[in-house]
């Protein structure tokens, strides 16, 4: 039917307006692919995020600010923690991942005696970190999308809700499982000790923490090898046969900070269990705290003498191969010039002459114990030593010649190890 022409205006039924639902899912599936593609923007830049996202740590945390206090993974653990989380983010079955190894460095953590605080402000800080730059990314790459990571928020921050609690209950257990007052709250004191810190008030201060005496009779013993480590429930604080022992798990082994007394080196040795595919030095004494991280160096140079698994090198019966060791290039011309028509032998003769020379000087110069060693003569011994004087110009009988002969082996047996 046509409609009649009044001339009047004609009146239109009302507009209406239809508001979207909040709870439409084609924002929150949108939302999700937008905060993939913004994780796959970051994944390549990881190794410059981290740096940044570091920095930024050390910059609100007296705790991980201190090289000397900041766990010696931190930079490694930052990592691993941040490319979990975001390949969380790209690969759903990875979902898990950052949780898992945000359960592990709380347990860690705890065994070290970093405190809650600290672990809890480095998941604060990461976390803040890693959504403001996804955010940044987004509005970069594609920023008529960027009003979508509004709706990505409560999973970016409900995963790191997830690896903060984590990390604080593995804390907590961890903690719960230590025994009392064993000391490992102390653990960064004296770990930075052992870097070398000598600032006397402040030193002086970690004593009074510690409960040691800044001045006193210390040594320091290095363990290095798969079985140099404490169970996570040990003490990490002892006394042994009179003598206090502090258990300083490091990443390159186990270390232990002694004090003497009136204990010896020897007395120390023979309270340090060395198991099998082990290795460790003892330094010699030093007179207090601020000289830890000397003694720690010393222990060091005493553990690369040993020449085989199951040693305990003392570096007071060690320092010859210790001059040797913090001067290879010395030792190997001194042993070239005492040994060299010997190293020039072939090599049949010249390993008989060195390891009857090693074997008389080990028996302290009796021929008779030497052929034991051997399975050999004594006629044996006495022909290649004899052997030994004619190529070298030394004589066995002459004090000085002996002094330059052991020297000269010790030289060529550590540079050959080193090799």
């Amino acid at each position: 039917m046509n409609q009649i022409d009044t001339g009047l205006p004609v009146r239109r039924p009302p507009l209406t307006y239809r508001l979207p639902l909040l709870l439409d899912e084609s924002p929150k599936e949108d939302a999700g692919r937008v905060l993939r593609h913004a994780a796959e923007l970051l994944r390549p830049r990881l190794p410059a995020f981290v740096e940044s996202a570091l920095a930024q740590l050390r910059n609100t945390s007296a705790y991980y600010g201190n090289p000397l206090l900041a766990p010696n993974d931190l930079g490694e653990s930052v990592h691993t923690a941040m490319e979990c989380f975001v390949g969380g983010m790209i690969e759903p079955y990875r979902t898990s991942e950052s949780g898992e190894y945000a359960w592990l460095i709380g347990d860690r953590r705890a065994q070290e005696g970093v405190p809650l605080q600290a672990l809890l402000h480095g998941y604060r800080v990461g976390g803040t970190e890693i959504w403001d730059t996804l955010v940044a990314l987004v509005m970069q790459d594609c920023p008529d999308q960027g009003h979508l990571m509004a709706f990505a928020a409560n999973d970016v921050w409900g995963r790191a809700d997830r690896d903060t609690a984590l990390a604080v209950e593995a804390y907590r257990r961890s903690s719960d499982r230590l025994p009392d007052d064993d000391g490992r709250k102390q653990l960064p004191l004296l770990k930075v000790l052992l870097r070398g810190y000598t600032e006397e008030t402040r030193v002086s201060a970690m004593a009074v923490a510690l409960g040691l005496p800044l001045r006193a009779r210390y040594a320091v013993v290095l363990l290095r090898g798969p079985s140099a480590e404490r169970p996570a429930t040990a003490p990490t604080r002892e006394v042994r046969d009179g003598m206090e022992l502090h258990w300083c798990p490091q990443e390159d082994g186990l270390t232990v900070v002694a004090r003497l007394d009136e204990a010896s080196v020897e007395d120390l040795a023979s309270v340090i269990p060395v198991g099998p595919g082990m290795r460790g030095g003892i330094s010699t004494v030093v007179s207090g705290l601020m000289e830890l991280g000397r003694a720690r160096e010393l222990a060091e140079l005493a553990l690369n003498t040993c020449a085989a698994d199951g040693e305990l090198a003392r570096l007071a019966d060690r320092l010859p191969g210790a001059f040797v060791l913090t001067r290879p290039d010395l030792a190997q011309d001194f042993a070239l010039q005492v040994l060299g028509p010997v190293l020039d032998s072939d090599a049949g003769e010249r390993d008989h002459l060195l390891a009857t020379l090693a074997a008389w000087l080990d028996c302290h110069g009796s021929t008779e114990e030497a052929r034991k060693r051997l399975y050999c003569h004594r006629n044996t011994v006495i022909n290649r030593l004899r052997r030994l004087e004619r190529l070298t110009g030394r004589l066995l009988s002459r004090p000085r010649d002996v002094v330059d002969l052991s020297f000269a082996l010790e030289s060529h047996r550590l540079t050959l190890q080193d090799n």
